[in-house]
This record gives structure tokens, sequence and C-alpha cells, in this order.
């Protein structure tokens, strides 16, 4: 009987230790998925800011600068509209990320509901703007807002000379509409590196032309000698201190229908490097006899670290550049440029009721009185 009370006793005793242990381990998974909620809400919660917040800065920047919020704009939709989105438009806006996917049809959807700018502005003074452009408004907030290294800054007309002599042209070319500058936030990583690869060597200026979907991710990640696919003298990026050299690889591209700067741009880029001896560059006394790669022709530099490159302007072509304005008419021209699908349509319709009246009985009478009582007859 004893043996049996202890044996029941040990058994007991096992049955609460394992009861213990199983109550650790279902403490130990709650807490490592309470742990996984908290790390998932942190790393949504930068995309879920203030909505106040997000229309005063919005409208502090439209404000501020209309034109250089415009083209980080039009340079947004030309890499969302293009067949390479997937390459083009980096970083992707993380709202539109479901389930590790891309989804660049809402993406695209959103877009297009999005009226010019200038209608925005005046839109975001009213109290029930959210309500009626919320997902337009965290679209703009991430892309003109949240991305704020580099930010883009309108440069005046009377300073475009100063920066075009940076590298001063031989060739006869057409002058840019606009110039704008690519600054640097402030503790910004990517600058205080390039500063600290350039101890001990000068600095250049040269141009870079690329196609217009292709600024956004530029802008952001700078110029990637793995993305460049013109390889005829050595893998890298080309350079060239001739505008006339590069603006050929800056094609006019179609951007964004309801811009002030015109749908149709063509953007060269003006970068600053270090003269680095990794750089290739022209050398007249090299004779190249079995490889194109031993050097490049003259007035360009092939740089092989993208770490060596910032940009530092952005040269801006257009066919019709508007002047910015807040009032309704320019609102409407703009919607009517950005819909011209549905405008033609509107036009026919009224086209085909006019031919329709024209023959109405009805119509021809009180035409006929219209033009006896006013002496037009």
């Amino acid at each position: 009987m004893e043996c049996m009370e202890k044996s029941h006793q040990i058994n007991a005793m096992k049955s609460k230790c394992d009861n213990k242990i199983n109550i650790n381990e279902e403490k130990k998974l709650v807490d490592a998925n309470l742990s996984i909620l908290r790390s998932t809400k942190m790393d949504t919660t930068p995309y879920q800011d203030d909505v106040e917040k997000k229309i005063v800065l919005l409208k502090h920047l439209l404000e501020k600068d209309p034109k250089a919020a415009d083209l980080k704009w039009s340079l947004f939709i030309s890499a969302c509209n293009t067949y390479r989105y997937d390459t083009c438009l980096r970083p992707f806006p993380p709202m539109y990320i479901k389930n590790e996917c891309k989804d660049i049809e809402a993406l695209r959807k959103t877009v297009e509901l999005i009226p010019p700018l200038a209608v925005i502005f005046r839109e975001l003074h009213e109290p029930n703007v959210y309500a009626n452009y919320g997902p337009a408004i965290d679209l703009l907030h991430w892309v003109l807002i949240r991305l704020r290294d580099p930010y883009i800054k309108s440069i005046s007309k009377e300073n475009y000379d100063s920066v075009l002599r940076k590298v001063p042209s031989e060739m006869l070319v057409a002058a840019p509409n606009l110039i704008f500058q690519i600054a640097s936030a402030k503790q910004s990583t990517a600058e205080e590196k390039w500063k600290y690869n350039g101890q001990g060597y000068s600095t250049l200026y040269a141009y870079h032309g690329s196609r217009l979907e292709n600024f956004h991710s530029i802008i952001h990640y700078g110029l990637q000698q793995n993305m460049c696919k013109n390889s005829l003298f050595g893998k890298g990026i080309y350079l060239s201190s001739e505008l006339g050299v590069s603006l050929p690889y800056s094609p006019i591209g179609y951007g964004w229908g309801g811009s002030v700067l015109g749908s149709e741009l063509s953007c060269v880029a003006l970068c600053e490097f270090i003269n680095h001896p990794t750089i290739k560059k022209h050398n007249s006394a090299i004779r190249i006899q079995n490889t194109l790669s031993e050097s490049v022709p003259d007035k360009y530099y092939l740089v092989t670290n993208s770490d060596l490159v910032r940009i530092r302007y952005l040269l801006v072509y257009s066919q019709e550049v508007h002047p910015t304005r807040n009032n309704e008419s320019s609102g409407l021209l703009d919607w009517f440029r950005q819909h011209k699908l549905l405008t033609f349509m509107l036009g026919y319709v009224i086209l085909l009721a006019s031919v329709g009246l024209t023959h109405n009985k009805q119509v021809e009478k009180y035409y006929r009185l219209f033009v006896q009582k006013t002496g037009l007859d």
C-alpha cells in the first residue's frame, strides 16, 4: 500500500511538472505571437500617419514649390505606366504590396483618378477632403513627402546659366525648359558615403541621359553600373562632358496628363563625380588594337563604381510648359487634357445632338422667331 501511495505521489508530481512545462511553452508561444504582431504593427505604422499631418504637409509643399512636386509626381507616373515597372518603379509604394506581391493594377487605378495638383491643392483646404480623396492623399504623401531623400527643388531662370557653366559645352544644343536641383536631406547616408570616398580627390561634372521612366529609380537609388545596358566600351555608368552627347539617350517620354510641365518630357541628369583613378576617360595616347574596352571616346567618362557619382541637377525638356494656376479654368483644361478619349466622345455626342436638332421642326420654328425678333433676317 505504501508503495502504491508513493507511486501515486510521484505520478502527481510528474503531472504537475508536465502542466508547468505546457503552461510555460504556451506562454512562450503567446509571447512569440504577440512579438510578431507588435513587429508587424511597427512595420506598418510609418505609413499610417495622422491624416491632418498629411494634409498640412502636402499643402505646404504644393504651395512652396508646385513645379518640383509636379516633376516628382510625373516621374513616378512614368515609372508606374511602363511595362518595365518592376525595375523602374523602385521604391514601390508599400500600401500596394499584398502578400509580397506588387498590385500594379490597383496602383494604376488610383493614379488615374488623381486630378491635377492645382485641383488637389484647392481641395486640401476643404473639410471633407480625405473622404473624397483618401487614396490620392495617401499616395501623394508617400511619393512627395515620405521619399524625402533626396528632394527636388526648382531653380530660378536667372540661375540656369550658372548651372550649365559647370560643364561648358562646345556643341550647339537646345537649352532646357526647366532645371531642378536634386538636394540631399540632412544626415543623408549616401551623401556622407560619397564625401568619404572623395577624400583626397577632386570632383568633375558631366551629363547622363536616360529614358524618362528610369528617373524615379535613378533619383532615389542613384545611377547603378549594373543597370546600364550600354557596354560598348565596358560595363559601367556612361557620362559625357557634352550635353549634346547625352541628350539623344533621353528621348521624349510620356509623363502625366495633368502636369503643368507638359505630358511629354525628357530629362538629362547633371552629375558630380569623384575624379578617381578607376574612372575611364579618353586618352589619345592609347591606340585601340584588339579591344574597345581599353579606352573610351572623347567627351566620355566610364564610371565602374556607382558610389563615386551623385546627381546634382535635372535638365527638363518639355513641349508645353503651362503656368501654375489654382483657378477653375486651369483645372478644367487639365482635366480635358488628361481625359482625351472621354473629351472626344463627349464632343461627338454634342455633334450628333446638334445635327439632330437642326432637323427638328420645333427648333426651326423657334430659330425663325429668334431671327425675326433680333432683326437678323
